[in-house]
C-alpha cells in the first residue's frame, strides 16, 4: 500500500484588493472538497509526523501567514461554511486588545505591504487580527499559532532596489530602517532570523546611513529574545501546552531552529515541499505556497503530487539559502606602493568597516605588509609567488584553515596562486583584478576561466578584455576609491592667476609631452597670471624635455619632481585645474585626487576617462594628441574662475558620494556575492555659482 502524504498549504490574505480574492479561495476550497480531501489541524499533523497517529485518509491542512484581518473576516467564514478548519500564524507584536469586528466596524482593507508599513513604523495595527477575533477564531475550532514578533527583516545583501519613497519600494525596509527618509537605499530582503545581511547604521554626521554585516551572535541573539516573546504572547492567548511556529519567508537554518526548539516551540513550518508523513522532522514541515493566479485545478494537481510519499519525493523543492561574504582574502606580490596596491589596501579598509574578517597574503618584503596590519587584516607572508605548485598549495591551506569565502587577487602571479589552489581542489570565489587596459597576454581568459569574477576599475578596461575573449559575465565595473584627507569644498579663489598641474611620470603613455606642448601653444598666446606645474617626474629626465620649451613656458613652468604622496596632494591643493594628457589610461588615481580638491579637469578622451570627465560639467575633453585643443580649453577656464569652480565641485561631489571606500566596498560586496556589477557613475552639474565682490571695485 502506498504511504499517504499530507499535503499543506500556505495562504496569506484574502480580499479583494490584495492577495487572493474571496471567490478565488472559494473555487479553491471546493476544488479540495470536490476532490474528496478534508482539512486537519497543525497539531493533528503533528501528531502524524511523531508518530503518535495514523494519517486519516487524503487528508490536508490549510495554512494562513501573517495574521491579516481578511483572515477573519473572509477565510473563517468560507472555512466554517464548508465544515473546514484552519491554522492561522499571527504576528505577536501586533495583536492587539480589541473585539471581533465586522466589515462594517473594520477599517478599509490596504494592501500587504502598506499594512505592514504602517505596523512596523506607525504603529497602526488595524489591518492585524486582534485578540477579540483570536478568541472567536480559536472558539470556533481553528488554530492560532506564531509567526514571530513582527516579521523582522534584514537585507541579505547590498544589491540595491528603491529608495524608501519610491512607489516599488518593498515593506522589509520598514522593519530595518529605524524610521523613514524617502531617499534612504534598499536593498535584497530576507528574514533576519536566518540571514547575518547588513544593518545600517547612523553612526556619523547626517542621515545616510552605511551598511555593516550583522554576526551570527547579533542574529541569535535576536532569535532568542523574538522567539521567548513571541512564544510568551501566543500562549497568554491561545492557552495550548504545544506550540508551532511558521517561519517567515519560509526561510530556517539549523542554528536558529535551535534556538526555535531551545525557546520551547514543538515544530515549525517551513516552505520546503517533500513528504508530510510519520518520521518527518517536525521542525521542517513542508508547505506549498499558494499564488495569486492559481486555480482549482492548479490545487487539485497539487494534492495528486504531494498527497502520497513517492510522489512527494518526486516533485521535491528543498531550501537553498544564498551564501554570504564574511571572509576575505586579499593577494599580490607586489613590492611597491602603486595605485593598484593602495587600491587593495583601500578594499581592506572598505571590508573591515562593513564589518568582514580580512586576510592578505604578502611578500614579506612589501611596504603594504605594515600597512594591511594596520588596518586590522590578519596578514600572512610568503615569497614564493613565482613557485606556482608551493603557492597555489599554500594558498589552498589558509582558504581551508580560515573558511575563506572570496580570495581577490592583485598581479598576475596571485591570481595564478590562486587559479592553482582551486585545481587543487579549496573551494572559494576567485576574483582577478584589472586596473589597465593593455591588451592581455594570448592566454589570459583561460586563467579567467576559473575565477568567479574579474574586477576592472573602468568600463574601458572591461570593453578591452571582452575583446579579447574574456567572458563578459564575468566582468565587473569597481571603480577605485579615494581615501585621503578631506579639505572641505574649497571657496571660490579671490587670486587672479591659474596654474595648472600635470601629475604623472615620463612614460609615453602619460603624455607629458603632449602637455608641454599645449602648455607652450597657451604662452605663445599670451599666459599673463599662469603657471604650470609637472609632479611626479624623475630629476634627471627633465632635460629630456628642453626641446618642447619655449621661453615663455619656461618663465611659468616647475619641475617638482617625483614627490611623496602627502605632498602631491598638497601640489594639487593650491592648484586650479589638472592636466591630464595620456595617450592611454584606464581611470587614474590622480583625476579622482584632484576631483577631491575641488580641481576642474582638461583632459584627452581617452580610456575611462570620459566615463568620469563630462564635457562642460566637471571638466573639458580633447582627443589624443590634440596639443592645440588642449590649449584653448586650458585658456577657456582660465578665462572663467566661476565656471572652473564650478566644474571642480561637480567632480568633488562625485568623489565623496561615489568614490568614497564605503561604495567602493558596497559594489565589491555585490560582486563577491554573485552580482554582474556594471553601473554608470551619475555625474550631475554643480549648483550655480554668484560671482565673488570685485576686490578693486568700491
Amino acid at each position: 500500500m502506498i504511504r499517504a502524504s499530507i499535503p499543506v498549504f500556505c495562504y496569506h490574505n484574502v480580499s479583494e484588493i490584495d492577495g487572493h480574492t474571496p471567490e478565488l479561495f472559494a473555487e479553491h476550497l471546493d476544488a479540495m472538497a470536490d476532490a474528496g480531501w478534508r482539512t486537519l489541524s497543525a497539531l493533528d499533523l503533528l501528531a502524524v509526523v511523531r508518530g503518535e497517529r495514523k494519517a486519516p485518509p487524503k487528508s490536508l491542512v490549510l495554512t494562513f501567514d501573517d495574521g491579516h484581518l481578511s483572515n477573519w473576516l473572509t477565510v473563517v467564514p468560507e472555512l466554517t461554511r464548508r465544515g473546514m478548519t484552519g491554522t492561522f500564524f499571527a504576528l505577536t507584536d501586533f495583536i492587539r486588545p480589541g473585539g471581533p469586528r465586522t466589515r462594517d466596524s473594520a477599517p478599509a482593507m490596504r494592501t500587504m505591504p502598506e499594512a505592514f508599513k504602517h505596523a512596523l513604523q506607525g504603529n497602526d495595527f488595524s489591518q492585524f487580527i486582534n485578540e477579540g477575533e483570536i478568541r472567536a477564531m480559536l472558539g470556533m475550532g481553528m488554530e492560532v499559532f506564531a509567526h514571530g514578533c513582527r516579521h523582522q527583516g534584514v537585507f541579505r545583501s547590498l544589491r540595491p532596489l528603491a529608495r524608501m519613497g519610491e512607489a516599488h519600494a518593498r515593506w522589509p525596509a520598514w522593519s530595518i530602517y529605524p524610521g523613514y527618509d524617502p531617499e534612504w537605499p534598499t536593498f535584497d530582503d530576507a528574514s533576519a532570523y536566518v540571514y547575518d545581511g547588513f544593518k545600517p547604521l547612523f553612526d556619523r554626521p547626517g542621515a545616510t546611513p552605511r551598511f555593516v554585516m550583522r554576526s551570527r551572535e547579533e542574529r541569535l541573539a535576536l532569535c532568542r529574545e523574538d522567539f521567548g516573546r513571541s512564544l510568551r504572547r501566543i500562549r497568554e492567548l491561545n492557552g495550548l501546552p504545544v506550540q508551532l511556529f511558521c517561519w517567515p519567508w519560509g526561510q530556517f537554518r539549523d542554528d536558529a531552529q535551535a534556538e526555535l526548539r531551545a525557546a520551547g516551540f514543538a515544530g515549525a513550518f517551513t516552505l520546503e515541499r517533500w513528504v508530510n508523513a510519520r518520521g518527518a522532522d517536525p521542525f521542517r514541515l513542508n508547505r506549498i505556497g499558494v499564488g495569486r493566479p492559481k486555480t482549482g485545478k492548479w490545487i487539485q494537481s497539487r494534492l495528486r503530487m504531494y498527497g502520497s510519499d513517492p510522489a512527494a519525493r518526486v516533485f521535491f523543492k528543498l531550501q537553498r539559502l544564498k551564501p554570504e561574504v564574511r571572509r576575505i582574502l586579499y593577494a599580490t606580490d607586489s613590492l611597491r606602493l602603486s595605485g593598484g596596491s593602495r587600491q587593495l589596501l583601500n578594499n581592506i579598509k572598505a571590508m573591515r568597516d562593513m564589518g568582514a574578517e580580512v586576510h592578505a597574503v604578502l611578500h614579506p618584503d612589501s611596504p603594504l605588509a605594515a600597512a594591511a596590519a594596520g588596518l586590522g587584516a590578519e596578514v600572512a607572508t610568503f615569497d614564493g609567488f613565482s613557485s606556482y605548485l608551493r603557492a597555489g598549495s599554500f594558498l589552498a591551506r589558509l582558504v581551508r584553515e580560515h573558511k575563506i569565502d572570496v580570495v581577490h587577487t592583485f598581479h598576475n602571479r596571485a591570481y595564478k596562486m590562486g587559479v592553482i589552489a582551486r585545481l587543487m581542489g579549496a573551494r572559494f570565489d576567485l576574483f582577478i583584478n584589472r586596473g589597465v587596459i593593455s591588451r592581455p597576454n594570448d592566454i589570459f581568459f583561460l586563467w579567467t576561466a576559473f575565477a568567479r569574477g574579474v574586477v576592472c576599475n573602468s568600463r574601458r578596461c572591461a570593453d578591452v578584455l571582452a575583446r579579447y575573449r574574456v567572458a563578459k559575465k564575468r566582468l565587473n565595473v569597481v571603480y577605485n576609491a579615494y581615501d585621503g584627507p578631506d579639505f572641505g569644498d574649497p571657496p571660490l579663489r579671490k587670486k587672479r592667476g591659474t596654474r595648472f598641474a600635470y601629475v604623472g611620470n615620463g612614460a609615453e603613455v602619460k603624455g607629458l609631452d603632449v602637455f608641454l606642448r599645449a602648455a607652450a601653444l597657451y604662452c605663445a598666446q599670451g599666459a599673463r597670471d599662469t603657471e604650470f606645474l609637472v609632479v611626479g617626474l624623475r630629476g634627471d629626465d627633465a632635460p629630456l624635455y628642453d626641446a618642447l620649451l619655449t621661453p615663455e613656458l619656461r618663465q611659468r613652468l616647475t619641475f617638482a619632481g617625483e614627490l611623496p604622496h602627502d605632498e602631491v596632494i598638497d601640489a594639487l591643493r593650491f592648484s586650479d585645474v589638472l592636466c591630464m594628457t595620456s595617450r592611454k589610461e584606464s581611470l587614474p588615481n590622480a583625476l579622482i585626487e584632484a576631483y577631491d580638491l575641488g580641481l576642474a579637469a582638461v583632459c584627452t578622451s581617452v580610456g575611462g576617462v570620459p566615463e568620469l570627465v563630462r564635457e562642460g560639467v566637471n571638466g573639458l575633453l580633447c582627443p589624443s594628441e590634440d596639443a592645440e585643443c588642449l590649449a584653448q580649453k586650458m585658456r577657456t577656464l582660465a578665462d572663467d574662475p566661476l565656471g572652473r569652480h564650478r566644474m571642480g565641485l561637480s567632480g568633488r561631489a562625485v568623489v565623496r558620494s561615489q568614490f568614497t571606500p564605503e561604495a567602493k566596498g558596497r559594489r565589491l560586496m555585490r560582486v563577491y556575492m554573485g552580482e554582474r556589477v556594471d553601473d554608470p557613475l551619475d555625474v550631475r552639474p554643480a549648483p550655480e555659482l554668484q560671482p565673488p565682490p570685485d576686490p578693486d571695485h568700491d
